[in-house]
C-alpha cells in the first residue's frame, strides 16, 4: 500500500494521535531499553522487529485502527513473549518492570478494545454529551447556532454507533435541546429501522422551522425511498430555510437517490405557492437524470415549466461559470437550437449565453430565420439592434414580429423601438401594460403603424391636455368676438276652445 492511498484516518484530534503514537511505540522502546541494560542479542532483535510492525501499521493504518484495536493487542503479547523467552529467572527488576508494563497494558487495552466493541464505552460518553446540552441554560439566539455548539461537535463523535440518547432528546419540549440534537446527526450514512423515521416523524410535526431544517439535515444519508420521498415532501415546507435544507439534503448521493425524489421535485416545483420561490436548487450538483428530467417538465405549464427553466438555467450558469465543462458551451448552443425544445427554455439558453459571451453572430444568425418560434426571433432581433441600431435584418424581424395578429407580441416589440431605438410610443417605464388595457391598445396600433412603414409623426402619441389649463369657450379667446344672434322666439301655442285635461285623466297628453 502506498502513502498516497491510504485509507483516512479517524479524527481523533492531537492529544488522541499522541496517545495513540505513544501506545504504539512503547512495546518497542520497552524492549530495546531492556536490550540496552542486559545486552541482550535476541531482546535488540525483537525491538527491530517491534520497529518493523510500527511502520506497518503507520502504513496500513486500517489494520492499526487508532487508538485502541485488536491487532495492537496482540503486538503487546508478542512483545511479552519476546521479552519472557530470553529472560526466564533473570533477577533483574528491570526486566520484570518491563514485564508487568507490558501485560497490564495489554489487558488494560482488551478492556477498552470490548466496551467499545460492545457499545458501552460510546454510550457512556454520548450520555454524557446529552446530559451535558440538557442542563445547559445559555444557548444562542439564532437556533441555527445551536447545531454547532461545541457540546453537538463532541456528540457528533460520540453517536457514530450509538443514536439512541440522542433520540431521547427530540422529546424535549425546548427547540434548542431538539435543534442541538438533530445538529448532532446531520448526514448520518447508518440508521437502524425506526430511528430515521422519529426524525422525519419530527421534521413533519415541529412548529420551529430551525427544528424541521436541522431534521432535513440529518436526514440527508437516508436510503430507503419512503424516508427519501418523505424528506422531497420538505421542498413544499412553508419556511425557506426548510425548503432550503431539504434541497441541499436531497442532494447529498444524488446519483442514486434521484428516482425516489423525483415525484416529491415536481410537485415542489408545481406548488402554485412556491411559483415565486427561483430555482429549486440553489447549491450543489444535479445528477443527470435530473436534468433530463427538468428538460421535460420545461414543456409543461406554469408554474412547473418556468420553475424548472430557472433551476436548469442556474445549474448551467454554475457549471459555465465553474468551467471545468469545456464542451457544455457547444451542447447548450445546440439545445438552443433545437426546434423540438421549449421556445420558453430556448430563449433563457440564449439569454445565458449571451450573459457568458457566447452567442455569436453566426447564432443570432440562425435564430433569427423563419422556422423560428417569435419569442426567439424577437431575441435575436433585439440583440442584433443592441448591436447595431441601424441594423437591416434586426429591423425586418421586428416588422414581420409586428405584423403579426399577437397583442402580447406587439408590446415586446414596442419594448425594444422605445428602449433600444429610442422610438416614443407612450409606453410607461418599467414594466409593459396588460395586453387588455387601452394603452396597449392604443400602442398597438402605432406599432402596426410603424411596421407598415408610416411616418413618426403618425406614430407619435398625441400629448394631452397640460396640466394647470383649463379649458375656456370660444368666445372667451383673444381677438375673437362672439356673434351677436338673438336667441330664437319660442312658439305661440295654438289656440283652442277646449278646456285643459288634468295630468290624471285618460287623455293627459305625456
Amino acid at each position: 500500500m502506498s502513502w498516497s492511498t491510504s485509507a483516512p484516518r479517524r479524527d481523533l484530534g492531537l492529544l488522541g494521535w499522541v496517545t495513540s503514537c505513544a501506545l504504539l511505540i512503547l512495546p518497542c522502546t520497552v524492549l530495546a531499553f531492556l536490550g540496552y541494560r542486559t545486552h541482550m542479542v535476541p531482546l535488540y532483535a525483537g525491538a527491530g522487529v517491534q520497529g518493523m510492525f510500527v511502520l506497518t501499521f503507520l502504513r496500513a493504518h486500517p489494520v492499526w485502527r487508532p487508538p485502541v484495536s485488536a491487532s495492537l493487542i496482540i503486538l503487546y503479547l508478542i512483545a511479552l513473549a519476546w521479552l519472557w523467552l530470553p529472560t526466564r529467572g533473570s533477577p533483574d527488576w528491570a526486566v520484570h518492570i518491563g514485564q508487568s508494563v507490558l501485560l497490564l497494558t495489554a489487558v488494560a487495552l482488551a478492556a477498552v478494545h470490548d466496551l467499545i466493541r460492545t457499545g458501552a464505552e460510546p454510550l457512556r460518553r454520548a450520555n454524557k454529551w446529552c446530559g451535558r446540552l440538557v442542563v445547559r441554560k445559555r444557548w444562542p439566539i439564532q437556533l441555527t447556532d445551536c447545531r454547532a455548539l461545541p457540546e453537538v461537535v463532541a456528540l457528533r463523535a460520540a453517536v457514530l454507533d450509538e443514536v439512541r440518547p440522542v433520540l431521547a432528546l427530540l422529546t424535549d419540549p425546548r427547540p434548542e435541546v431538539q435543534c442541538a440534537a438533530l445538529g448532532a446527526l446531520e448526514y448520518r450514512p447508518q440508521w437502524q429501522p425506526g430511528e430515521a423515521e422519529l426524525v422525519l416523524k419530527t421534521a413533519h410535526e415541529s412548529p420551529e422551522p430551525a427544528v424541521r431544517a436541522a431534521a432535513a439535515y440529518a436526514m440527508a444519508g437516508v436510503g430507503s425511498a419512503d424516508l427519501i420521498a418523505g424528506l422531497a415532501e420538505l421542498l413544499r415546507d412553508p419556511a425557506a430555510e426548510v425548503r432550503f435544507a431539504a434541497s441541499e439534503a436531497l442532494l447529498w448521493n444524488a446519483d442514486a437517490r434521484w428516482p425516489f425524489a423525483r415525484e416529491g421535485v415536481r410537485e415542489a416545483l408545481a406548488d402554485p405557492r412556491l411559483a415565486n420561490d427561483g430555482p429549486l436548487f440553489a447549491s450543489g450538483r444535479l445528477p443527470g437524470a435530473a436534468f433530463a428530467d427538468l428538460i421535460t417538465w420545461a414543456e409543461e405549464h406554469a408554474p412547473l415549466a418556468p420553475r424548472a427553466i430557472l433551476t436548469l438555467i442556474e445549474q448551467f450558469h454554475r457549471d459555465l461559470t465553474d468551467g471545468q465543462r469545456p464542451e457544455l458551451a457547444s451542447q447548450l448552443a445546440a439545445m438552443m437550437l433545437d426546434t423540438s425544445a421549449a421556445p420558453s427554455l430556448r430563449v433563457e439558453l440564449a439569454a445565458l449565453l449571451r450573459d457568458h459571451n457566447l452567442l455569436s453572430v453566426d447564432l443570432l444568425d440562425r435564430l433569427t430565420n423563419m422556422d423560428q418560434p417569435g419569442p426567439i426571433r424577437l431575441f435575436a432581433a433585439e440583440q442584433m439592434l443592441r448591436i447595431n441600431p441601424h441594423d437591416p435584418d434586426g429591423v425586418d424581424v421586428l416588422r414581420g414580429l409586428a405584423r403579426q395578429p399577437n397583442r402580447e407580441m406587439a408590446l415586446s416589440v414596442a419594448g425594444i423601438l422605445q428602449n433600444v431605438l429610442g422610438l416614443e410610443l407612450g409606453l410607461p417605464p418599467g414594466e409593459l401594460p396588460p395586453t387588455n388595457s387601452k394603452l396597449a391598445a392604443d400602442v398597438t396600433r402605432r406599432v402596426l403603424l410603424w411596421a407598415n412603414g408610416a411616418n413618426p409623426d403618425q406614430i407619435r402619441p398625441t400629448p394631452g391636455p397640460m396640466a394647470g389649463l383649463k379649458g375656456a369657450p370660444r368666445s372667451a379667446l383673444a381677438g375673437v368676438r362672439a356673434p351677436s344672434i338673438p336667441p330664437p322666439k319660442p312658439p305661440a301655442p295654438p289656440e283652442s276652445h277646449e278646456l285643459p285635461h288634468t295630468r290624471g285623466g285618460s287623455s293627459a297628453v305625456f
